[in-house]
């Protein structure tokens, strides 16, 4: 053994390895010196830097001198075509980067080319002084007769390709656009004035760089190779991926765009290079399942193209990107192709059955055979691309308060700077990448543990809050459970006229209003522009809220109620039989009908799948009408008992396409179709006002105390991002009312959350509250989202909840031993 390793060693032609690695270090030592320069001259730092600046001076000329020895080989016209056809390679695909990077930017004009710096020409200069070096150093060989000499020097040099790679690569690190990049990355160290700072950040950055344009340069190369023997291999495999990736994170960050900065940025430094890393990964992946080019090719860009269009048309309709979570949609096909043009559906569908035939056709004739011929190379490239992945995934599930750890290049900069968490998963996607909000989206704690959080504390809250609750019912003369409490998610109702953008002819809720003034009312907040129903509907159950979950959280119903063994709930104060929901769509939807079976309800009353169905709903526009939900409530009503009924009402859903004739409305730079959806979604308002109004005159009329909890879960999502610029805020605030058939006291609450509308039901009605909604009550009243800043006694009730949320959901479940407390 011992032997066969001597010999093995001594096979080895060290050589000519030496001269691989010289070059290498040659090569790397111009590049560093090639951005470390540019970026000092951009930056202007403190004398300090001066002998740094001089270092990269000496280094670069050194290493320019000593590479174009090694080019005397390469002085051949085919290599300079080579090295041209690679420099205009690059700038395509920089520019196209360029572009995809700007997609925020709304003053970018992609067709500018000069003031975009399309043609970088400082990497041909430097190519030139290459050939010119090489071109005298090979003139003093020839003039001085030292031929002999120069041979002896590279008799072990065997010649390949990697000098036509390193020469692409000083282009590459020659582009403005790159030097920028590096610039932002070593900025703070430069603004501290720590050189070995500086100098550490900058070469681990750009190692990591060189050795990838190196091989992507190398890979790509091969890659042509393989297409003009007509057969696949490895390189044409990644190479492919990459492009891919480059061109659909282009469309699939389309899809979110906007025509804003955040925090001076379009987009915040790594997002770009994240995403394309991912779905590089994630082609990668299916290629070495598949083991076939063509057909990896078409899955893979009919994927990307799918998830780009589900992305686009999401954030059209709700201005939220396209979640991991909404998988859960492909069961419910109806309503996703409601949103769709069928003519785009035929396109597709006649597109999809073109490339179908023309694989039949092609697949033995173009490209044909396995990528991997060797199992061993298959097995291996999963196993790197898994362990890859995992690595990526353990990063994140370690993090700590949403933090990663630092010095990872890349996701460190792109998670833990530029703190905008709060603004949630549409912005994240604009500025993050789509794929960060998903690695986010499956990597993130529902909850993180608040501080404090022990057996000990929720035992201290328990005691608190039960003492609270006694104090508040001293006060308090009625019972929840003595009368009949409905709560009616009016889809989509939010005030039109609250928008000073928009103009109407005529007030469309006049009922509304009227009640609104002479009842508990006011605005609230919603979650989600466009969407997010079924979060409304949760935390208006529950009173828990969703700000006190994870950003990355998007659907409670179907990644919160699985976690929970309990679920609070006024409804629990109602027998079994006695809780009804009626929603005239599908029970399944949005995993209601499992939330209401935790929940404890006896009948869920739906159009489908539901305990039972109807089938009789007058339709207005594409939707069952509010008055037949109505309709159904008036019907299941029993004056003889008291009810907990749950109702969400499906008329205004989107797409609005009925229109009363007489409403007209209009927005100020509106187009004509957001004109026509805004006429249309009013007209439909008027249709859930009068409807309101007369459910409203029935129960006045039943012998049986009602108190009707009403809101609206979001706006429509057809208003421009203009209509908000004067209010931000009005994106996301709708309508609330609660009204009884008897006589109560109009309290002022003019903003509250969903999650406060239990609490103020209660207080509302003077109803006896337990420990829990003793809790609520003091957030209602002293840290609710009405509060822009809280005291230290305020912040009090506002950790004390996120304490019990954080038990209730990801928790121990302390709070379940104390059955008292809810």
């Amino acid at each position: 053994m011992k032997e066969r390793v001597k010999n093995a060693f001594l096979e080895v032609n060290w050589p000519e390895i030496l001269h691989k690695v010289l070059l290498a270090i040659v090569a790397f030592y111009m590049s560093l010196a090639i951005v470390g320069y540019n970026i000092l001259i951009e930056n202007k730092p403190s004398n300090d830097f001066i002998l740094v600046k001089h270092f990269f001076i000496i280094s670069g000329i050194l290493s320019l001198v000593f590479f174009s020895i090694y080019w005397i080989h390469y002085l051949t016209v085919r290599n300079a075509l080579r090295v041209f056809l690679g420099y205009i390679t690059y700038l395509l695909i920089s520019y196209f980067l360029l572009v995809t990077r700007n997609i925020n930017n709304g003053n970018f004009k992609p067709w500018d080319f000069g003031k975009n710096q399309f043609f970088e020409y400082e990497g041909l200069i430097i190519v030139g002084f290459v050939f010119l070096f090489s071109y005298l150093v090979k003139y003093l060989v020839d003039t001085c007769h030292l031929q002999n000499q120069l041979t002896s020097f590279f008799q072990d040099y065997h010649y390949s390709e990697s000098p036509l790679y390193y020469l692409i690569v000083f282009i590459i690190v020659s582009d403005s656009k790159l030097i920028t990049i590096f610039s932002t990355i070593t900025s703070l160290t430069i603004a501290d004035e720590t050189i070995s700072k500086f100098v550490g950040q900058l070469i681990i950055n750009l190692f990591l760089a060189f050795v990838a344009f190196y091989f992507v340069i190398r890979l790509t190369f091969q890659a042509f190779y393989a297409i003009k023997a007509n057969r696949p291999n490895i390189s044409l495999m990644l190479i492919t991926s990459l492009l891919l990736a480059l061109v659909f994170n282009y469309t699939i960050q389309l899809g979110v765009k906007t025509d804003a900065s955040l925090m001076n940025m379009y987009v915040f430094p790594g997002a770009t290079l994240y995403q394309i890393i991912c779905i590089t990964l994630l082609n990668v992946l299916l290629f070495t399942i598949l083991n076939r080019f063509l057909i990896g090719v078409i899955i893979e860009s009919l994927f990307w193209l799918v998830i780009s269009i589900a992305n686009g048309i999401k954030y059209d309709m709700r201005h939220e990107p396209l979640l991991i979570s909404d998988i859960v949609w492909i069961k419910d096909l109806d309503l996703i192709f409601s949103y769709i043009d069928l003519t785009i559906v035929l396109y597709a569908s006649i597109a999809f059955i073109a490339i179908i035939y023309i694989y039949i056709k092609l697949h033995l004739k173009l490209l044909a055979g396995k990528i991997f011929e060797p199992k061993r190379y298959r097995v291996a490239s999963f196993s790197l691309v898994t362990i890859t992945m995992m690595s990526i995934y353990s990063i994140f599930v370690n993090s700590d308060n949403g933090k990663i750890i630092d010095g990872i290049p890349v996701i460190s900069q792109l998670n833990n700077h530029y703190d905008v968490f709060w603004l949630g998963n549409s912005t994240h996607s604009t500025y993050r990448s789509l794929l960060y909000v998903w690695t986010k989206q499956v990597t993130s704690k529902a909850m993180d543990e608040p501080e404090g959080y022990s057996k000990s504390k929720i035992e201290e809250i328990v005691r608190e809050y039960t003492d609270l609750a006694d104090d508040i019912n001293q006060n308090r003369s009625e019972k929840i459970s003595n009368q009949t409490v409905i709560y009616v998610l009016s889809e989509s109702f939010a005030d039109p006229s609250l928008l000073s953008a928009v103009s109407l002819n005529d007030d469309v809720i006049p009922n509304i209003r009227q009640i609104s003034s002479e009842t508990t009312s006011g605005l609230m907040k919603s979650d989600a522009y466009g969407g997010g129903t079924a979060n409304m509907e949760f935390q208006a159950l529950t009173g828990l809220p969703m700000y006190n979950f994870s950003s990355s959280i998007s659907t409670l119903t179907n990644e919160i109620v699985p976690l929970m063994s309990h679920i609070p709930s006024l409804s629990d104060d109602y027998d079994m039989e006695n809780r009804i929901v009626i929603h005239l769509g599908d029970a399944l939807t949005y995993s209601r009908s499992t939330m209401y079976n935790k929940l404890g309800f006896g009948t869920f009353i739906a159009r489908e799948n539901g305990t039972e169905n109807i089938s009789d709903a007058v339709f207005v526009g594409n939707y069952p009408s509010d008055e037949s939900t109505y309709n159904t409530v008036i019907d299941n009503i029993n004056p003889d008992v008291s009810q907990f009924f749950s109702v969400i009402t499906y008329q205004n859903h989107v797409p609005w396409n009925y229109n009363d004739g007489t409403t007209v409305a209009e927005g100020i730079d509106f187009t004509d179709v957001e004109n026509s959806e805004l006429t249309n979604f009013s007209s439909l308002l008027s249709v859930t006002d009068n409807a309101t109004q007369n459910f409203l005159n029935h129960l006045a009329q039943l012998d049986k105390n009602i108190t009707v909890v009403f809101y609206g879960d979001h706006l429509p999502g057809f208003y421009p991002d203009s209509t908000f610029e004067d209010n931000p805020e009005s994106q996301y605030q709708t309508n609330y009312f609660i009204w009884s058939n008897y006589q109560t006291n109009k309290l002022d609450y003019p903003y509250i959350n969903s999650s406060d509308l239990t609490s103020l039901l209660l207080t509302h009605t003077n109803s006896r509250v337990s420990p829990y909604y003793a809790l609520l009550t003091e957030v209602l009243n002293n840290a609710s989202i009405d509060k822009e800043t809280l005291t230290d006694d305020q912040q009090k009730f506002a950790n004390d909840l996120k304490i019990i949320q954080y038990d209730l959901t990801v928790g121990k479940g302390y709070i379940n031993h104390y059955d008292h407390f809810f």
